[in-house]
């Protein structure tokens, strides 16, 4: 009789640092044990895992070995407030990021490969990854942005993209043909900042898949990309 395959181990934790005034609940799917491996992290954890239920996803990807060795983390975003104030651009969210989430992951686990990592993100979270990866380019080589919020404070992603100097990372964008209403001026459409922000980084040499999806703002087309995304996104090497 075949041996039932066990679910995949979650892991819960809380990263802090009262200097900073952060203390954000993390999640862990372990790679392999003393093997060199990459880092996915994803914000708005609370979304990934509950709403979108990710995890069968995750394991289906790993058991066809469509991934290399991996840990996925997810990094909860508190509450509405904390996640509105994170996910904007924010210079002390990026810093709680690079100087306390990212070594702690490291010394939790040994075998992480330091700049290989992966950050992702959905709707101002996928703004949010977008953003890191162009502040903090040596960290994170792959950015994965589900609907990103690029309209936000009049397209300021874009227009500090246009001023950065040239990266080479790797980026998945998506939207859907359906996010196309503006609330008001000076902003622009989901889908139309998310073409603009693709723009930009292509011009500063980034590689970027552009995924327009037949749909709106919703979940369930964000989780139906994901088989695509993370090979594509980690075959970058």
């Amino acid at each position: 009789m075949a041996k039932l395959k066990q679910p995949p181990k979650l892991e819960s934790y809380t990263i802090s640092d009262p200097a900073m005034g952060y203390s954000r609940p993390v999640h862990l799917l372990r790679g392999p044990a003393n093997q060199p491996q990459r880092l996915c992290l994803f914000l708005d954890g609370e979304l990934y895992l509950q709403q979108m239920e990710v995890l069968p996803v995750l394991q289906a990807l790993l058991d066809r070995h469509a991934l290399p060795p991996v840990t996925f983390a997810f990094l909860d975003h508190l509450n509405m407030e904390a996640r509105q104030q994170d996910y904007t651009c924010n210079d002390q969210f990026g810093r709680f990021i690079v100087k306390k989430v990212l070594p702690w992951l490291q010394q939790e686990i040994p075998g992480l490969q330091p700049g290989h990592h992966l950050i992702g993100g959905l709707s101002l979270s996928g703004l949010a990854s977008a953003w890191l990866t162009l502040q903090y380019p040596g960290h994170f080589r792959y950015c994965l942005s589900q609907s990103g919020s690029f309209w936000w404070n009049d397209q300021r992603f874009t227009k500090m993209a246009s001023q950065h100097q040239p990266i080479t990372n790797r980026f998945w964008l998506s939207v859907g043909d359906q996010e196309t209403e503006i609330d008001e001026p000076p902003e622009v459409s989901q889908i139309e900042g998310v073409k603009n922000a693709h723009r930009a980084l292509e011009t500063l040499g980034a590689t970027v898949h552009y995924h327009e999806y037949h749909g709106g703002h919703d979940l369930k087309f964000w989780r139906a990309e994901l088989d695509d995304a993370l090979p594509w996104l980690l075959a970058g090497d």
